[in-house]
């Protein structure tokens, strides 16, 4: 059996977490006193349309599986402006990727982008659907980008399903469902704008909405328009750190030859013999690696670390990348909405919805990439050589420090475009049946424009044909070339010739590339429901539909990346996949007592190679008018991706990868190219939930659930440094003729376990008056009980068992953590006081998030003795923000707003995390907000 480890959270972090309920369970328990000679209250929750059932109008507290739903108000209260900024108020999302960087987990910072991940299970596991309707995930992204589903000024209420939705939505909501729901019954005309002030990255929105219709034909459009200023990581302390990122940055030459002076003498520089240093160091092959020669020097960005006794020449030297990089790219972002209906006949409607997004952003990040598609030699020819023997060199081509020109950033840009279309009608069918019937197309379309060093050009340079106006063919130099002459210029890699190059070298070592991204789902489906017959006075509601759904994704490349020859993003290969997923589906609900509902659902699914069918069955007993209990068992799914399930290259990134064969250890950038399995199976995932709804007085409410979700077959990514770890040398590590690591090639797999996670959550708030100020307190907490990590390493001498660990208080991101896990906080919690006095509102929310320790690049134990997972010293804090907001509405019928507050009102900033500074699934390094709003409505 795998082994398995669990830590407990701090006594701070519970007391902390626990204090925000203990707030709410003293405000219920105070007015529960005050009116104790009331009658029993009645039941005053409204009826609604929730997210997770097909059957209609169902109230929560008749519901097995637990929704959390926010509406305007409590949108607004947020201040934020976007719906990726709202996953930070829902506890139960862990880890979303995208908008802050994430070097270690490689979320998209050269886009505005954000995800939702449900549990800490993959973004990939959590449904976003659009008023009940699917979207396509991003283009360059494995998500759904909740920026992009429609304006903000557009939504009613957003609802989360905190339970496996796959018997009814199918695969892809094993931890439950995101629905952003429109507003399709305004009338008028609103208006808003918001400037939030943020230290050195501010951003604004403006907003409209107009609604006309009459009684037959209604429609609503919205638009809005945002604009996110960059921040980068000199703009924060928590990130203005020395982060060195490897062994031989900004650069390190291979001396091919005993180096002499032309005269035959020893070459001294700055003071140093290298010839020495080679007669006494060479490798047998006649070789010696030494690090620049300016490497440590004052204003250089690096650092000098020296090996084997040696005083210069010989070890690493670390370039701080660190200030040049973004927390955050400059974006700007269009998103136009519309939905229409249409009643044809009576209770006979034609419905259509359309959705536009576009977004234009830009990454300022570090000058140059690090070279790592092969060695480059500079010839004893080359006048900036001061060896007098060839050499190669490894690094970045820019070095540390920007290039001559007011090269300072090498800027990113990204343009996404995104489309989503639904036409359809509802109505009655006979003997009370309802239908629903649409079809829809969803597409994106993502176009990442980068540069990179194309090695030809770049060699070209080296040898002196360098420049855009030399003439150089494919073979050497062209008519009229010779090298360092009239248009041919030479160019050094040694940090401290940079100052004296050409600017028009910059043609050599920066060319243009491109990506070419697209995603879209064509989809048709069906549902009716109504009752089937009664017994015992009770009704059988049941609801029977099906879908087709054709998946396309499709990535084209530039011609350096399709060569091969780019220094550093690899090679890359077209791609174009789809396939046709088919499904059926089915769910009843039959009250069998009074009060008690028995709830099955089921779907099947058919990709074509493997088929799933997903049942779930649920309960909820309504005890007492106050009280219902509910629970669910289900079995979810999710399929392979299309990319994950083909045969061949499907993606190509860098990442840091260690050698420890190497003496020193050599750290540096290394392609990562992931190739797709056809044998992955999908996996399943077994999701329970047991809870209950109390009402004990009125406008109170307080609900307890515990959940769990356990994993098979669980689709994991190999890690590259597991996979040089398990074998340095084997086929999936590619090494240089020098033995150098080039690529490292990783596949996707079924881990025989997978992810196992539960905890539990509770909700409570209650509203009530203190003379004619309204007083409503809320809570929202999540308490994480496990959250084992099967990483797929055999464990001891049984290779038939894995290394399983219960990262619960991690930031897992050990070696061996796979690409999925996420950091596991024991507690998170949102909790708030909103007062209301005539037309003035008040909101304070406290945002708590427990701490980690941070494990960053820390190996598992996988011996087979003692503790799996090792002694981590350090730990990224808690991060705890309070937020506080004032609002008024004034002028003829309340047709105005205004609205201003503050998030993150101390200015706290996150805890210190390894490799970046700060681990943004748990907090974020904007620091103090300060924003203002006005609205108006026509």
């Amino acid at each position: 059996m795998a082994s398995k480890e669990t830590r407990a959270s701090g006594r701070r972090a519970s007391l902390l977490a626990g204090a925000s309920l203990a707030l709410v369970a003293s405000a219920i328990a105070t007015a529960a006193a005050a009116q104790a000679t009331t009658s029993a209250p009645a039941d005053t929750v409204a009826e609604v349309v929730v997210t997770g059932t097909y059957l209609g109008n169902i109230r929560q507290e008749d519901r097995a599986s637990p929704v959390v739903s926010l509406d305007t108000q409590a949108i607004e209260r947020t201040g934020v402006t976007s719906l990726g900024d709202l996953t930070r108020f829902i506890p139960q999302n862990v880890g979303s990727v995208g908008g802050l960087q994430d070097l270690a987990k490689g979320g998209a910072d050269t886009r505005d982008t954000r995800s939702v991940n449900l549990r800490g299970l993959g973004a990939g596991a959590t449904l976003v659907l659009l008023n009940g309707r699917r979207v396509t995930p991003q283009a360059g992204d494995d998500f759904v980008n909740l920026n992009s589903l429609t304006p903000d000024i557009a939504v009613s209420r957003v609802e989360t399903v905190l339970d496996g939705a796959s018997s009814t939505y199918g695969a892809d909501a094993v931890a439950g469902v995101f629905n952003v729901i429109t507003n399709t019954k305004f009338e008028g005309l609103k208006v808003s704008a918001q400037y939030t002030g943020i230290d050195k990255s501010s951003s604004y929105s403006l907003q409209a909405m107009v609604g006309v219709g009459n009684d037959r034909i209604r429609t609503v459009t919205s638009a809005s328009y945002r604009y996110v200023d960059n921040l980068q990581n000199a703009d924060r302390d928590v990130t203005n750190f020395f982060n060195p990122t490897g062994s031989g940055f900004p650069g390190r030459f291979t001396l091919l030859a005993r180096p002499v002076t032309a005269s035959g003498g020893h070459v001294v520089i700055g003071g140093n013999d290298y010839t020495a240093l080679y007669d006494a160091k060479a490798a047998a092959n006649g070789t010696l690696t030494v690090v620049d020669p300016n490497c440590g020097k004052a204003g250089t960005a690096s650092q000098y670390t020296p090996s084997g006794g040696a005083t210069f020449g010989l070890g690493a030297c670390a370039f701080n990348f660190q200030p040049q990089n973004p927390i955050r790219p400059r974006s700007k972002s269009v998103n136009l909405h519309n939905d229409t209906t249409f009643e044809i006949a009576p209770n006979q409607t034609l419905f259509a919805e359309l959705s536009y997004y576009h977004q234009d952003s830009q990454r300022f990040g570090v000058p140059s990439y690090a070279q790592n598609a092969g060695n480059a030699t500079m010839p004893a020819k080359n006048p900036y050589n001061p060896f007098g023997v060839p050499i190669q060199f490894i690094g970045r081509a820019i070095g540390a420090e920007g290039f001559p020109g007011g090269y300072d950033h090498r800027v990113m840009r990204d343009t996404v475009d995104q489309q989503h279309y639904v036409v359809g009608a509802r109505g009655d069918l006979f003997a009370g049946w309802k239908y629903t019937a649409n079809v829809s197309y969803s597409g994106s379309h993502t176009v990442a424009r980068d540069k990179d060093t194309d090695m030809n050009l770049f060699q070209a340079a080296l040898n002196g044909l360098g420049g855009p106006n030399c003439n150089v063919q494919f073979n050497g130099a062209g008519g009229g070339a010779v090298a360092g002459a009239g248009n041919c210029l030479y160019y050094s890699p040694f940090e401290g010739d940079l100052s004296k190059m050409d600017p028009s070298l910059i043609y050599n070592l920066q060319s243009d590339v491109s990506f070419d991204l697209k995603r879209s789902y064509y989809l048709a489906e069906g549902v009716v429901n109504g009752s089937l017959f009664t017994i015992n006075g009770h009704s059988l509601d049941a609801a029977v539909g099906a879908q087709y759904r054709k998946e396309k994704s499709s990535a084209t490349y530039s011609s350096l990346l399709l060569s091969g020859f780019g220094g550093f993003l690899g090679k890359r290969l077209n791609t174009d996949f789809d396939r046709t997923v088919k499904s059926a589906f089915a769910e009843a609900n039959y009250e069998v007592v009074d009060g008690l509902n028995i709830n099955g659902a089921a779907r099947y699914e058919d990709y074509g190679g493997f088929h799933k069918l997903a049942p779930k069955l649920a309960a909820n007993w309504r005890v007492l008018p106050q009280i219902s209990i509910r629970g669910s068992i289900s079995r979810a799914f999710q399929a392979p991706s299309i990319n994950n399930s083909s045969n061949g290259l499907i993606a190509t990134g860098i990442g840091n990868v260690t050698d420890n064969t190497r003496t020193p250890p050599d750290t540096t950038f290394r392609t990562i190219q992931t190739y797709g399995n056809p044998t992955l199976k999908p996996q399943t995932a077994d999701v329970y939930n047991v809870g209950a709804t109390f009402l004990p007085v009125s406008n109170a409410r307080i609900s307890v659930d515990y959940w769990s979700y356990k994993y098979k077959n669980q689709i994991q990514v190999q890690g590259a440094q597991s996979v040089v770890n398990a074998t340095p040398f084997g086929p999936a590590v590619i090494r240089d003729s020098t033995g150098a690591i080039q690529t490292v090639i990783v596949k996707s797999f079924n881990a025989p376990s997978g992810t196992a996670t539960s905890g539990i959550d509770v909700a409570a708030s209650y509203r009530f008056k203190v003379g004619e100020v309204g007083v409503a307190v809320h809570d929202s907490l999540t308490y994480l009980l496990k959250y084992d990590i099967d990483t797929g390493v055999a464990y001891g001498n049984d290779p038939s068992h894995t290394v399983v660990y219960n990262g619960v208080g991690y930031r897992n991101n050990f070696v061996q953590s796979t690409g999925s896990s996420a950091a596991a906080p024991r507690w998170r919690s949102v909790a708030g006081v909103d007062l209301s006095y005539g037309r003035h509102t008040l909101a304070g929310t406290w945002r708590y998030t427990s701490g980690v320790h941070d494990d960053f690049g820390v190996g598992l134990n996988t011996t087979g003795t003692g503790s799996v997972i090792p002694a981590v010293a350090s730990k990224i804090k808690a991060f705890s923000v309070f937020d506080v907001q004032y609002g008024a509405v004034f002028g003829d019928d309340d047709r105005y707003e205004f609205t201003a507050g503050v998030i993150n009102l101390f200015d706290t900033a996150p805890g210190f995390a390894k490799s970046n500074g700060y681990l943004p699934t748990l907090a974020d390094p904007f620091g103090r907000q300060v924003y203002a709003k006005v609205a108006a409505r026509f």
